[in-house]
């Protein structure tokens, strides 16, 4: 297991369910987990992987403060250049494997056969990458044998997921993706359901997409960035970056500051979920 992979699987204590309605009190529980999961990915909160469903649970905070911006500036042209793939479609599991998860989407399941969706999705980042990160920014994969991110597929979640470390020079960060279908009470942007519903604003975007964008504070210097953007089509596209690092020795956590400030900024993280070609529905 890998260094980034081993700090995103640390354990965390979760917050319970706020839904009332029975029906839906397990469920929600579940998508609270999940989503837990992504706010302390740096911090040592359980991974994306070792979760549930995505579909936040409702939590409390103020109304979400709505603005529009201008369009980023987006690659156009041709389709994403098809690349050889570094390692498999699928991660390999380190235990038994949870049971498939199951979710309203807002559109009907993507048909894509995942190893077709593993090529069109790295093709399209790496196409996407080199006019989207700051001058010299790169992001090393955390996939072994990998020179390139790539994507992976999780049968159980339905997700294609992305880890990697973002650096320039000596400093360095997390960053992680999801690439995913939107679930139906998360189709319209709200604040309630970002990962940190206390400090986030949601962004429109001429095209049709909103961004819930938020940030956490794990210890004064040490910030997480998170953008949940809502594409049109019905894809969800998570981006995370932060600039401290988490190292578990036993019951302990301990975090420590690898960069300044994080290396990217939620408008690049922004710009990064909204290029061309990362949507589940191809």
């Amino acid at each position: 297991m890998d260094e980034i992979t081993s700090q995103l699987h640390a354990a965390a204590a979760d917050a319970p369910a706020t839904r009332i309605d029975v029906e839906h009190l397990i469920s929600a529980e579940r998508r609270h987990r999940r989503h837990r999961s992504w706010v302390w990915s740096g911090i040592g909160v359980a991974a994306a992987v070792a979760a549930v469903a995505v579909v936040p649970a409702l939590a409390a905070g103020g109304p979400p403060q709505a603005i529009t911006l201008p369009a980023f500036g987006m690659p156009t042209g041709a389709p994403p250049t098809p690349v050889p793939l570094c390692a498999g479609v699928t991660p390999q599991a380190s235990g038994p494997l949870p049971p498939l998860q199951s979710y309203d989407t807002v559109r009907a399941r993507p048909t894509e056969a995942p190893g077709d969706g593993v090529a069109r999705l790295t093709g399209a980042l790496r196409d996407a990458l080199p006019s989207l990160l700051p001058t010299g920014v790169r992001i090393d994969p955390a996939l072994k044998g990998c020179s390139e991110p790539q994507f992976q597929y999780h049968p159980s979640y339905r997700e294609y997921t992305l880890d990697g470390t973002v650096r320039r020079g000596g400093e360095s960060g997390v960053f992680l993706l999801r690439v995913l279908p939107t679930a139906t009470d998360e189709a319209a942007p709200d604040c309630r359901h970002a990962i940190a519903p206390d400090d986030c604003e949601v962004v429109n975007y001429p095209d049709g997409s909103a961004a819930l964008v938020s940030s956490m504070v794990a210890r004064p210097g040490q910030r997480q960035l998170q953008v949940l953007l809502l594409r049109p089509d019905g894809t969800s596209v998570l981006a995370v970056t932060n600039n401290f690092r988490n190292d578990r020795g036993g019951n302990q956590v301990r975090t420590s500051k690898t960069a300044d400030e994080p290396l990217l900024t939620v408008e690049q993280l922004a710009a990064i979920a909204r290029a061309p070609g990362l949507t589940v529905y191809s």
